[in-house]
């Protein structure tokens, strides 16, 4: 029978074999650094050490090309989904959607984001990396953080952008998880330079001020990073959504100067205004009457240009206007005075270089040194952080092709897994029933010529008692 002394020693050989591997067995570490409306020219304006160090030993591309509208929540969702906004379904910072809620057609995403009738049309990486073994750190980013996918959820998450949270804070939370082997992947966002942007316009040396504090909040995560000696190992993205430009109030097109407000609903998310007719065969009407505004142009559902991406989804209205760069758009002057107020505007079509974000990213999946990398969309970001993770992607309109020029050679170092623990467990096992085996062989070998060699004492001993001689 096996000894129970063995089978203890056994449990605690793989006890320790597969904790040790819980800590490595998720593969390559990924943290993604999302900062609101960095534009791709504010390292260039600002003194930033750290970013500096950064684009030394990584990747920094020219710029990003974000997707149309040039909002938030649409770029966001893009950046996590690897999909348009017609495909994802976010097409707005503002969605207009009866189905979902009869009484409040439209929705604001910000007060929906736990809403799966609104988000669920898409999976985002945490997902992917989740449904593929791997465990998820989301702790305050402006998409559906808390919604669950087939009822699957970040592992780590929270409620709400932690607006009221130090910046050095969200950083200590999110090392703190990989440091303890809790996840693989990690996500955190800042708002600071948006809103800057916003209050005193992108131009202005106050938004310098501000980017120069995003940088030390760069360099505290380097060193932490390195305080948890996860530096080295660690691939880090820094990201936008978009840039901004500045606006002026008096650079306002009100539409009710042009055709009455009665005949349609519309809603804003200047610079661009959403409009839905009561009667469909009013369309044109509304459309001929609105084109004689200045610096505004007018888009119907199936003339929106397609390199916007921009049709085919039933939440996109049949009229769709934009004002020119620099330019707002309401109803009328009396309407909500959000724009009297704001100095830097974001929206406009993705091919304004003002709209157009940052990236940074350093680690063991990118280039060293490549300070002036070659453009690429958003849309494909999704495929990078899958290839650097090994996921298989969900369906995505974005291309690995597009971005293997900021990658390194870069293969998955192999790690220690749970079936490799089996598999020392077992091989343990095998060498010890071996050497308890060949143990009992021996044993009984000396037994047999133990007692050989009784028997031949015996037959000598009856030889001489039989001897005549005697």
């Amino acid at each position: 029978m096996f000894p129970v002394h063995i089978y203890f020693i056994l449990l605690v050989i793989f006890v320790w074999t597969t904790a040790s591997a819980g800590e490595h067995m998720k593969g390559p570490l990924l943290l993604v650094v999302g900062m609101d409306s960095f534009r791709w020219d504010f390292l260039d304006r600002a003194e930033t050490p750290n970013f500096d160090y950064l684009v030394e030993n990584g990747v920094r591309a020219e710029h990003l090309v974000n997707v149309f509208p040039t909002k938030r929540a649409p770029n966001w969702y893009t950046i996590v989904t690897g999909l348009y906004p017609e495909s994802h379904g976010i097409v707005n910072n503002h969605v207009y959607d009866p189905k979902i809620d009869p009484d409040e057609p439209v929705l604001a995403i910000v007060n929906r984001i736990e809403d799966p009738a609104l988000w669920g049309n898409a999976e985002p990486i945490w997902i992917t990396n989740q449904r593929q073994g791997g465990v998820s750190g989301v702790l305050n980013f402006p998409a559906a953080m808390t919604v669950a996918y087939d009822g699957m959820v970040a592992n780590f998450t929270t409620n709400k952008y932690l607006n009221d949270t130090k910046n050095e804070e969200r950083v200590d939370m999110i090392v703190e998880l990989f440091a303890r082997g809790a996840v693989n992947f990690g996500m955190i966002y800042y708002s600071d330079v948006d809103r800057a942007c916003h209050k005193y316009g992108p131009e202005s040396p106050k938004v310098v001020g501000v980017v120069e504090e995003m940088d030390d909040i760069v360099g505290y995560l380097v060193k932490k990073l390195k305080e948890s000696n996860l530096y080295d190992v660690m691939n880090i993205m820094f990201v936008a959504d978009h840039g901004q430009r500045n606006v002026y109030p008096k650079q306002t097109v009100f539409l009710n100067e042009y055709v009455d407000p009665s005949l349609y609903f519309g809603f804003q998310d200047s610079p661009v205004y959403s409009i839905f007719p009561h009667n469909v065969s009013q369309t044109q009407y509304i459309v001929n009457n609105l084109m004689r505004a200045n610096n505004l142009t007018v888009y119907t559902k199936d003339t929106i240009p397609e390199k916007y991406h921009y049709r085919n989804n039933d939440r996109i209205p049949p009229i769709l206007l934009m004002a020119d760069r620099g330019w707002n758009v309401a109803q009328s002057n009396s309407e909500e005075p959000y724009w009297k107020k704001t100095i830097g505007e974001h929206g406009y079509g993705n091919d304004d270089p003002k709209m157009w974000p940052f990236f940074v990213a350093r680690g063991p999946a990118f280039k060293k040194g490549h300070t002036n990398a070659e453009a690429f969309d958003t849309v494909d970001l999704y495929s990078i952080m899958c290839h650097i993770m090994k996921l298989e992607p969900a369906p995505h309109n974005g291309s690995l092709e597009n971005v293997k020029h900021v990658l390194a050679d870069y293969k998955t170092p192999k790690q220690p897994s749970v079936l490799r623990g089996f598999l020392a467990v077992f091989i343990i096992v095998v060498v010890i029933q071996t050497c308890i085996l060949l143990a009992t062989c021996s044993k009984l070998h000396r037994y047999k010529v133990q007692v050989t060699k009784l028997k031949s004492s015996a037959v000598e001993e009856e030889g001489l008692l039989d001897s005549p001689e005697l």
